[in-house]
């Protein structure tokens, strides 16, 4: 017996030795590779690229997904071709306009954005042309939404690919860096849809719901502009003139053009401008924070907002700006109630800025503003 463990004793020192042996070896190997020119970068590179094609299969995920969503919208409609529509709302482009000659960039931009919008409501109406209103914003939402995604998609498969294909760490690592944001942007634009398709409040529809809670009162209301409300009351000995998106569509309306029409007809007469909005916050502050500030509070690309800048301009009329903090995904997502709880506060803020900055006989224009999903008037 004590030969026959002796023996079983010594095979097992052997392949514990044989492991060692291997183990250098495979040590010693990697460590001549390491040094060969170019197999740590090959090394980056294929563990960048792994971690980007990660990211990209999660937007990838979404935008199906959105997709899917979106075509049983369109059935649910009685659209006959929902497959062929989803994909041209995919792929739909919008070019911006010539930016080295700056003069009237604002007239063509504003056009182009039109235009585009158009586009999406003529397709809508053609394939559907007895579709509700509402249910038509919805729609359009949904088409943004897929565009948006589809873009991304699009957008970060082509430097990944390219930065294969040149062998470049550089590219991959500046896209590995910014990977992780645009997949947190594309899961809440997947959330987003489910949102706006129920017509739920968003974070955004702070202002139009701040706006509402003066127009719910007031029994004549006029459309000053494209999908845009308004409505006239006394406050205070003073004339208030509230605006907002009409709702309770997915718009965000054309509030600068409504501003630039209502403060024409009232000939200049207007002693303040005050807009409300929902603003990003930085992290580390607090969602539903309300901020008081100076100028147009205004997501916009540029035509609403400088219409309302250059018509004060003009008449010299102050603009003041309250903005209620929240994240990109809570602003195109359900309402929090944080945010909700901070419209009454708002309110209570924007009488007192009226009051404080105004005397009585002046006439005094608030816009709401922000997408008006579910907020009506």
């Amino acid at each position: 017996m004590d030969i026959i463990a002796l023996a079983q004793s010594g095979a097992a020192n052997q392949l514990n030795g044989a492991y060692y042996f291997l183990a250098y070896i495979v040590f010693f190997a990697l460590i001549a590779l390491m040094s060969l020119p170019g197999f740590q970068q090959r090394m980056y590179i294929y563990f960048a690229s792994r971690e980007i094609e990660n990211g990209l299969a999660k937007i990838e995920k979404s935008l199906n997904t959105a997709k899917s969503k979106t075509k049983q919208l369109l059935e649910k409609q009685g659209a006959s071709n929902p497959e062929e529509l989803t994909k041209r709302f995919a792929d739909m482009f919008t070019i911006d306009p010539v930016s080295v000659e700056p003069t009237d960039i604002i007239s063509r931009m504003r056009l182009l954005i039109r235009t585009s919008e158009d586009r999406i409501k003529g397709i809508i109406m053609t394939t559907l042309p007895n579709v509700d209103p509402v249910t038509r914003s919805k729609i359009e939402v949904s088409a943004e939404i897929i565009n948006a995604l589809n873009t991304l998609h699009k957008v970060i498969r082509h430097y990944l690919l390219l930065g294969k294909k040149l062998n470049s760490y550089f590219i991959l690592l500046q896209l590995q860096s910014v990977v992780p944001i645009l997949v947190k942007m594309a899961e809440a634009y997947e959330k987003a849809q489910d949102t706006f398709i129920q017509g739920i409040p968003v974070g955004d529809s702070l202002g139009p719901l701040v706006a509402s809670r003066f127009l719910m009162s007031i029994p004549e209301k006029w459309s000053p502009s494209r999908e845009v409300i308004a409505g006239e009351t006394l406050f205070e000995g003073r004339k208030l003139i509230v605006v907002k998106a009409e709702g309770p569509m997915a718009t965000v309306g054309t509030p600068g053009e409504a501003v630039e029409k209502i403060v024409e007809r009232e000939h200049g007469k207007v002693a303040r401008i005050i807009t409300v909005d929902a603003a990003a916050k930085l992290e580390g502050e607090t969602t539903g924070d309300i901020a008081e500030g100076t100028g147009v509070a205004m997501g916009d690309p540029g035509p609403e907002k400088i219409a309302i800048e250059r018509v004060a301009v003009k008449y010299n009329i102050p603009i003041d700006a309250v903005i209620v903090k929240m994240s990109m995904e809570e602003a195109i997502t359900s309402m929090p109630q944080e945010v909700y709880e901070a419209a009454d506060k708002v309110v209570e803020l924007v009488k007192k800025l009226i009051l404080e900055r105004t005397k009585p006989g002046d006439t005094v224009l608030m816009i709401g503003v922000g997408n008006t999903v579910g907020v009506a008037q």
